[in-house]
């Protein structure tokens, strides 16, 4: 029994002395910390290890005038690996509390984050096409501060967040010094999300899956959608009967332009063929937007390490774009991709112990790779 106890004596001194003194073994405990204050665990222990991390307001310039971002950093001022994310749409903004939480967690693991966050996108439920500029600026102000590391600064984002960000690191204005890319939940083509949403099914290799898009998904594709229309007065009748309410009359739905009674037929649900037909006569314009917004369009020009995250149940994006998007970028070397079950979206939610365990373990090799930037 001594001898056993004192082999377990040098195999915890060892194990500490790895934690404390290797690169590798210092991102090994801080992912676990991680792990544990950003899942639904019993224990969280990272405040243990780590000061309080500050957080503060940040603005930068764009050629549209000033923004307002929020950063969390730990407060020694030490220069550290940063990581600028987009919000995406949210309604609660920097307040949401799983900001919050994210912000914390990843100041203790060693980074210094910076949130970007449209209120014009996250409250009115559409999309902004002009938050890839903001996210070239802010990532060009962040770069520059001196708490941060310029060589080890990356992006992420969450859903449309995510998207946006691949924009952004695909920009030549920054895409030479992108570190990386977290995406979480990412669409990789918005005209292949717009297709799935409308004909309620995801397709990925020629297979089609019934798919139900939320109702925020579907909210934000109708605005979209009916923005495009030709006629105010379609766009008025549509935008009350779909955003805002209530239902608009009878008479006014029958006096709508036959665009607007395309709208209608594909915000209502079409089969996939119809819906591609349907799809075909919309305004050039709107192609041209959805395109716009579409990181298939520019992901030959990201250089960063693309790592890439989606729920396989999600009901917002279907998990197919970042599977389509993972596929297109599989002749680099510096793609990690990890599907998440039971996540809805982008919160976790085991049904069981073992759905729990199984998170944590798929959760810690991702964040792993992340992580260790900052170690």
């Amino acid at each position: 029994m001594s001898w056993l106890f004192r082999c377990l004596v040098v195999v915890v001194l060892l194990v500490t002395l790895f934690g404390v003194l290797t690169p590798q073994g210092r991102a090994g405990f801080h992912t676990a910390l991680f792990v544990l204050q950003v899942l639904d665990m019993p224990i969280k222990p990272q405040a243990w290890f780590a000061d309080e991390p500050m957080r503060h307001e940040a603005r930068y310039e764009t050629p549209d005038g000033s923004r307002v971002a929020e950063v969390y950093r730990l407060p020694d001022g030490k220069p550290r690996a940063a990581a600028l994310l987009s919000l995406g749409i949210t309604d609660q903004g920097f307040d949401d509390p799983n900001v919050i939480n994210l912000g914390n967690a990843l100041a203790r693991a060693g980074y210094v984050v910076m949130f970007q966050w449209s209120p014009g996108m996250g409250l009115e439920r559409n999309i902004d096409p002009t938050v890839p500029d903001d996210l070239v600026s802010a990532f060009k102000y962040l770069e520059t501060q001196d708490y941060v590391d310029s060589d080890r600064v990356g992006l992420g984002g969450f859903c449309v967040g995510a998207s946006f960000a691949l924009l952004a690191a695909a920009d030549a204005r920054i895409s030479d010094r992108v570190f990386f890319v977290n995406a979480f939940g990412p669409y990789y083509d918005a005209e292949m999300l717009m297709l799935q949403a409308v004909s309620r099914s995801m397709v990925y290799q020629d297979e089609h899956t019934t798919w139900q898009p939320t109702s925020l998904t579907m909210r934000v594709l109708s605005h979209e959608l009916i923005k495009f229309l030709e006629h105010p007065h379609d766009v008025g009748v549509l935008t009350r009967h779909y955003l805002e309410g209530p239902v608009a009359d009878p008479e006014d739905l029958e006096s709508l332009s036959p665009s607007a009674r395309t709208v209608m037929r594909l915000i209502g649900g079409v089969g996939r063929e119809e819906a591609e037909e349907l799809y075909a006569t919309l305004p050039p314009d709107f192609h041209k937007f959805l395109a716009g917004i579409s990181p298939s369009t520019h992901v030959a020009n990201i250089r960063a390490r693309l790592m890439v995250m989606h729920d396989r149940s999600d009901l917002y994006v279907p998990v197919a774009e970042s599977r389509r998007l993972v596929e297109a970028t599989q002749d680099r070397t510096s793609v990690y991709y990890t599907e998440l079950p039971d996540f809805r979206h982008l919160t976790p939610s085991p049904e069981s112990v073992s759905a729990l365990l199984t998170q944590a373990s798929m959760m810690y090799r991702h964040m792993y790779a992340i992580i260790r930037i900052a170690s």
